[in-house]
């Protein structure tokens, strides 16, 4: 008997639903189709893993396009500086060799007296002298053994040294710069130059003329050069004699009527 009601029951809200669908179908319809393919499509994603993949997937799309653009910024630098050290010898050539920012705007004297401090052997002054060699032969500058007076330009000859880590790929083989001083009295203004030039003696490499060239170099006030045919390019390419471009520098800071 109870079986029997709750049939009946069922079937007259089936019937009742129905009634409504009808005199609603218009309305009820789509949004029936809608949940029912939506509910169908995730319940299959869901089924199947693909559903978590795809949210997943999303980020790691992020991820992986801003690692992409790091990436190809990085190439981008990488593939430039390749260009520049594989570019025609006439368009390095062309590359003008940059002055040291402190002694820019500076009038100083060609004249430079030189000496080597006790600890730089001999090898190291010897390199240094083919270096000194090399400038004086340009006629740009005049550098003279011996010590400056007050108010004088002198470059400094030293050793140093400084051990890179096993995993390193580059050594440093010695540094040097200009020390510029201003003297302004009743005179005018006067500009002179102590500078330094030192080899790393952790390194026999450090002592060959290339090196000593370019760290003098620095000291007379020419800044690194993008140019491989430069002395004065950071990496040593073994090159002894001044480029066109690292000339052209040199009279810039010292000109012929200083």
């Amino acid at each position: 008997m109870q079986k029997n009601v709750w049939r009946l029951f069922k079937t007259l809200i089936w019937m009742g639903l129905l009634i409504l669908g009808i005199s609603h179908y218009d309305t009820l319809a789509p949004q029936a189709v809608s949940i029912f393919n939506t509910g169908k499509t995730n319940l299959v994603a869901a089924l199947s893993g693909n559903l978590s993949s795809r949210l997943v997937g999303v980020d790691e799309t992020n991820q992986t396009s801003e690692s992409s653009e790091t990436s190809s910024h990085q190439k981008t630098t990488t593939d430039t500086e390749q260009a520049s050290t594989t570019s025609s010898s006439t368009a390095k050539s062309e590359s003008a060799t940059p002055i040291e920012s402190i002694v820019q705007n500076t009038k100083l004297s060609r004249t430079y007296y030189y000496s080597f401090d006790s600890d730089l052997p001999q090898a190291g002054r010897e390199v240094f002298q083919e270096a000194v060699a090399t400038y004086n032969k340009t006629g740009i500058v005049h550098l003279v053994a011996g010590k400056a007076s007050s108010h004088q330009n002198s470059v400094t000859f030293s050793m140093y040294h400084k051990k890179e880590s096993a995993d390193a790929t580059t050594l440093e083989l010695g540094h040097g710069g200009p020390m510029i001083t201003k003297s302004v009295s009743f005179r005018g203004t006067q500009y002179w130059n102590n500078a330094k030039a030192s080899l790393n003696g952790s390194y026999s490499t450090a002592f060959s003329k290339a090196v000593a060239v370019h760290e003098l170099g620095h000291a007379l006030g020419l800044d690194h050069s993008q140019s491989t045919i430069s002395v004065m390019y950071p990496v040593s390419q073994g090159r002894t004699e001044l480029a066109t471009a690292d000339i052209a520098a040199l009279k810039t800071i010292y000109p012929t009527n200083s």
